[in-house]
């Protein structure tokens, strides 16, 4: 790794040399750059990572991966601290072009407004020089992807069991969020005389 790397994953993509047909890029991590990653996020381990990707040309100079990422995890669960496994099995997409170069065209209205869609895809990401860092961008996405309250299935607070909920029906037979608090009501007298 080079001193200015801050990534605990060793990946990256040479934009010069994707062919105009893009090409598949499968990383998995090695046990140190595991390790590395469990330390970066401060959970117990990162027992695997790995991402099966594909990346091709964007626009002139740019590029766009596109996969999977899967990893298999061990954090400390938030009830017992006892430890919890997760498996992560998520899409990974990301754009890049190279900095300088506008990569979006915001809607501007005569107001000079600027209307952003919430639903429309990410902007592209910028880089400098011909190689792009993917695996900062990919402890980007398994640090989105971890679950930020582990636990057991069925593992409560206080050491009490997860009751399956069940919705609640008013009167009129359908589901209201309000039936509870009612019952709640009813149960201590609160309710109407």
């Amino acid at each position: 790794m080079d001193g200015d790397r801050t990534s605990p994953l060793d990946l990256s993509l040479q934009v010069g040399a994707l062919s105009r047909d893009g090409g598949r890029i499968d990383f998995s991590a090695s046990p140190a750059e595991c390790a590395r990653v469990a330390a970066a996020l401060g959970i117990e381990s990162v027992a695997s990572l790995r991402a099966d990707l594909v990346a091709r040309p964007f626009r002139k100079d740019g590029a766009r991966v596109t996969g999977r990422l899967h990893a298999v995890v061990v954090q400390k669960s938030v009830v017992t601290l006892d430890p919890v496994k997760q498996t992560i099995d998520e899409p990974f997409e990301a754009t890049f072009v190279r900095g300088g170069r506008r990569a979006v065209d915001p809607s501007i209205d005569a107001a000079g407004e600027i209307f952003v869609d919430p639903e429309a895809d990410d902007p592209p990401e910028t880089f400098s020089g011909d190689r792009i860092d993917l695996g900062e961008r990919l402890f980007e996405a398994l640090t989105l992807a971890l679950d930020p309250y582990p636990r057991r299935p069925g593992e409560g607070y206080g050491g009490q069991p997860v009751e399956q909920a069940t919705p609640e029906q008013d009167d009129g037979g359908e589901i209201s969020p309000f039936a509870a608090l009612a019952k709640i009501s009813r149960s201590r007298g609160d309710g109407e005389d």
